[in-house]
């Protein structure tokens, strides 16, 4: 009884698959080859045994109803091959591209930006001494303010501190990110 062995590459074309995942296959599932030909329907029984089917494996053929196959998502049909930018143009927004992230990169190593999760740290560092200032506040200043007689009076020490805790809190900026707040006359 003679057999009918095939190339791998026909075999592949049977199974709809790739030449390259053809030949992938047979080393993966053990298909023995015989001067570069194979039987098919022994390569197909081990293919299928040793290869996981596919997620969308159940799902009709569109093809095989009549329809026209679809393009990738944003070509936009035939008529669009023409738009694709040539290799110069391709090369040249490139460059340009490597040559921005290379101002970026020098900007920040000369200290021009902000590391995001340097500022990060320091504001939630300042927001935090900030607000337990705020907490408590009422509690330092309670002493000062009991003997006051006037709104005024009061008015002033609870502005004194209040000034106290932003100051505190642009000199956290200062340390932790080299950054000067402007100050406001008051």
């Amino acid at each position: 009884m003679t057999q009918n062995l095939t190339t791998v590459a026909e075999w592949a074309k049977l199974q709809g698959i790739s030449r390259q995942s053809a030949y992938e296959a047979v080393t993966r599932c053990g298909i023995p080859v015989t001067d570069g030909k194979l039987d098919p329907e022994y390569a197909a029984h081990l293919y299928k045994k040793h290869t996981r089917p596919r997620a969308n494996g159940q799902r009709p053929d569109p093809l095989a109803s009549g329809a026209q196959p679809s393009t990738p998502a944003g070509t936009g049909g035939p008529e669009s091959v023409t738009k694709v930018p040539g290799y110069d143009t391709s090369r040249a927004r490139r460059e340009a591209a490597e040559a921005a992230a290379a101002e970026i990169k020098l900007a920040e190593m000369s200290g021009q930006f902000l590391l995001k999760a340097d500022v990060d740290s320091a504001v939630f560092e300042a927001a935090r001494s900030l607000r337990d200032g705020l907490l408590n506040c009422a509690r330092r200043i309670a002493a000062d303010v009991a003997p006051l007689r006037t709104a005024e009076e009061c008015e002033d020490v609870i502005e004194r501190e209040h000034r106290i805790l932003l100051e505190s809190m642009a000199h956290t900026f200062n340390e932790r990110l080299d950054v000067q707040l402007e100050e406001h006359a008051g």
